[in-house]
């Protein structure tokens, strides 16, 4: 309800054209909506609509350009992704200090 900016009493306070309102709203959502999601949870092809879906493809293009007009020569910053600040996944550690990490954790 938060993309309506209403709440479900406002619509069934509005009557007819109220649930009207409604039902056309629920029927346009789109595919990645929470509600979409929900009623076919098997379903990935609403992950693949989603827009991060999409901006992590389009980062990862960018970035296999970006490779190839480096090797000629061309200055290129690699594209910026929000998990990069974050230090989450970014290199890969040795298996001695991974091992470490494990069995001090518990």
């Amino acid at each position: 309800m938060t993309r309506t900016g209403r709440t479900l009493e406002e619509y069934m306070n509005m009557g007819a054209a109220g649930m009207v309102a409604l039902i056309s709203f629920i029927e346009n959502l789109p595919i990645d909506s929470a509600l979409t999601k929900s009623m076919n949870p098997k379903d990935e092809f609403g992950a693949w609509c989603s827009t991060a879906k999409t901006n992590a493809i389009l980062a990862d293009a960018y970035d296999l350009l970006r490779a190839h007009f480096t090797k000629k020569g061309w200055n290129i910053k690699p594209y910026p992704r929000p998990q990069a600040k974050k230090g989450i996944g970014r290199d890969a550690i040795p298996i001695s200090e991974f091992w470490d990490w494990w069995n001090k954790k518990g």
